[in-house]
């Protein structure tokens, strides 16, 4: 080879190396805005979606009142205000219905 033929060749080798590393750089920046992204998405959705309240979601348990009467129609009532019966449940033989759809 002589010298003027590898002029354009080490050229076109330092243009590609170039391009490459751009192409390295570009990739970087967009895989660390992606998680940056996904992060902030988190965070908004977490603090915007409703539900327990920060002070209910320390790992405070909420204690029970429980009844000593016999009766089968007494109820377990908890600090939320939501009661569980402790009645009986009845199953009936006829075939189940599917219901799809909206409103």
């Amino acid at each position: 080879m002589t010298m003027e033929s590898t002029k354009p060749a080490e050229a076109r080798i330092r243009a590609r190396d170039r391009a490459l590393s751009l192409l390295n750089n570009i990739t970087a920046y967009v895989t660390f805005a992606a998680v940056a992204g996904v992060g902030i998405f988190g965070t908004v959705s977490a603090l915007t979606i409703p539900g327990v309240s920060a002070s209910s979601s320390s790992g405070a348990t909420a204690s029970a009142n429980t009844s000593t009467s016999s009766d089968s129609s007494s109820s377990t009532s908890t600090t939320s205000g939501l009661s569980s019966s402790s009645g009986s449940v009845s199953s009936s033989s006829s075939s189940g219905v599917a219901v799809s759809g909206g409103s």
